[in-house]
């Protein structure tokens, strides 16, 4: 399975992808994730696991807990990559033109 499979299937999950955008705003730890998602603990650090193991979050340890964020520069990486396809640079960049 190449990157592009990887980083799709890691966020093809709608919490996941709740997660990635809660994460844009803060850093936070793994209670804090499950209680803005209303769902058990071991749920959400499963969730932050596969985004983790792709690279999408960064994870800092503090004591006995963990704090997530993005991982800005894989999401960059991504991106730049993905232009770098013929048939996805055109429609990418008429994506950014309209979000503006």
């Amino acid at each position: 399975m190449n990157q592009f499979e990887k980083v799709s299937k890691a966020l093809a999950d709608k919490n996941r992808l709740r997660i990635v955008e809660i994460l844009m705003k803060d850093s936070l730890k793994v209670s804090e994730v499950a209680d803005k998602l209303d769902i058990e603990e071991n749920l959400a650090s499963h969730h932050l696991r596969v985004l983790s193991k792709n690279k999408l979050l960064k994870s800092t340890k503090r004591g006995r807990g963990v704090t997530y964020s993005i991982n800005r520069t894989k999401f960059l990486s991504i991106f730049r990559q993905l232009v770098k396809k013929p048939f996805l640079k055109d429609i990418i960049k008429e994506a950014m033109k309209t979000t503006k």
